[in-house]
C-alpha cells in the first residue's frame, strides 16, 4: 500500500513539475509574441543589390524600422531567377524574424521548368503584396529599332543575331520572350543575370541588343535607352506612350507582382503584426515616392487577396510553361 502511495505521489509531483515548464513555456511564447520585434529583421532580397526590387526593400526596410524601433537589415541572395533567395525565406526559422520579398513571376513559372527546392503553394505565409514589376523591353536609345515590330523584322533576318537580357532564367520575361519567338519562328538569344540591374547594363554597353526587365524602365523614363513595349494589362504611367505588347497583338497573360512572405508556420499574432506595419509602410507617401522614381506602379493586396492571386498564377504559369514546351521531365 504504501509503495503504490509513493508512485501516485511521485507521479502526482511529476504532473505538477510538467505542468509548470508547460505553463512556464507558454508564458514565454505569449510574452516573445507581445514583445515582437525585440530583436533586428532581416528582409532577404532575391535579386542582385540596386535593382528595383532591392530598392524599394531597402525603403521599406527603413519605414519598418522607424515603426518597429528595431534594424531591418536587406540581405540580397541572387540567383536562379530569384529562387535562391524565395528558397532562403522559405527555410528559416519561422519566428518572423527573416521575411522576404516574392516575384509572383518567378515563383509561378520556374517551379514548372526545373526543380526547385521548395514548394510555392505550401511553403510560405504571404503577408503583403505591394507593387507590380514595370517590365518594358528596352534597345539601346542609338538603336536602328524604332518599333518592336522593327526589332523582330530583324531577328527574323538575322536568325540568332537578337540577344536579351533578363533577371534570371525560367521567369515571365524570358517566356514572354519565348512566346514572341514561336510565335513569329524567330531565334531569340536569352541570356539571364543574377538581377535586371545587370541586365540593364549589359543593354546600355552593347553586350545584349535588347533587356526585359524592371530595372530598365527608370532609364527608359529619362531616355537612357529606348523602350519599344511593356508587359501587362495597360500602359505604364511612366512611359505612357509605349504600347503594351497586347496593343501590338501578342497577348502575354503574366502578372508581374512584387510583395514579402515570410516561412510557413509563423504564428498568426506576429504575421498580423508584420502585416499592419507593412501595410502602413507602402502606403506611406515616402515610399510611394519610391515606387514611383523606380517607375513601378503600387497595387497594394492584403495577406489574403495575395495569397489567392498567387496560387492562380501559379495554375496560369504551368499552362504557359506546358504550351511553351518548357515543362520539366
Amino acid at each position: 500500500m504504501d509503495m503504490r502511495l509513493g508512485r501516485f505521489l511521485a507521479l502526482g509531483v511529476l504532473f505538477l513539475l510538467l505542468s509548470a515548464v508547460y505553463v512556464s513555456h507558454l508564458g514565454a511564447q505569449q510574452e516573445s509574441i507581445a514583445d515582437f520585434p525585440s530583436k533586428p529583421i532581416t528582409i532577404i532580397v532575391q535579386f542582385s543589390a540596386g535593382g528595383v526590387t532591392d530598392l524599394s526593400a531597402r525603403k521599406l526596410a527603413s519605414l519598418l524600422g522607424n515603426e518597429f524601433k528595431q534594424s531591418v537589415v536587406v540581405e540580397n541572395k541572387p540567383g536562379a531567377g530569384g529562387n535562391i533567395g524565395q528558397n532562403a525565406v522559405a527555410k528559416a526559422k519561422p519566428d518572423g524574424y527573416v521575411i522576404g520579398t516574392f516575384s509572383t513571376s518567378a515563383a509561378s513559372t520556374v517551379p514548372h521548368m526545373r526543380p526547385v527546392p521548395f514548394n510555392t503553394k505550401e511553403d510560405f505565409s504571404f503577408i503583403v503584396q505591394y507593387a507590380e514589376f514595370p517590365m518594358p523591353l528596352c534597345v539601346r536609345k542609338d538603336a536602328p529599332w524604332k518599333t518592336l515590330m522593327e526589332l523582330l523584322e530583324y531577328a527574323r533576318q538575322n536568325p540568332g543575331a537578337v540577344t536579351y537580357s533578363t533577371a534570371g532564367s525560367g521567369n515571365a520575361q524570358q517566356l514572354c520572350m519565348e512566346m514572341l519567338a514561336k510565335r513569329g519562328n524567330l531565334k531569340l538569344v536569352h541570356v539571364p543575370y543574377k538581377g535586371g540591374a545587370d541586365g540593364v547594363a549589359a543593354v546600355i554597353g552593347g553586350h545584349v541588343v535588347a533587356s526585359l526587365a524592371s530595372e530598365v524602365a527608370p532609364h527608359a523614363k529619362a531616355g537612357n535607352v529606348r523602350a519599344l513595349a511593356v508587359l501587362g494589362e495597360k500602359r505604364l504611367k511612366a512611359l505612357p506612350d509605349v504600347p503594351t505588347f497586347s496593343e501590338l497583338g501578342y497577348k502575354v497573360d503574366v502578372r508581374l507582382g512584387l510583395g514579402i512572405v515570410a516561412p510557413k508556420g509563423v504564428p498568426y499574432p506576429i504575421l498580423k503584426k508584420l502585416e499592419v506595419a507593412i501595410t502602413k509602410a507602402v502606403h506611406d507617401p515616402s515610399f510611394i515616392e519610391t515606387l514611383d522614381k523606380l517607375a513601378m506602379p503600387p497595387l497594394y493586396r492584403n495577406s489574403e487577396d495575395f495569397k489567392k492571386a498567387v496560387l492562380e498564377d501559379y495554375d496560369r504559369g504551368g499552362e504557359i510553361v506546358e504550351a511553351l514546351g518548357l515543362l520539366k521531365k
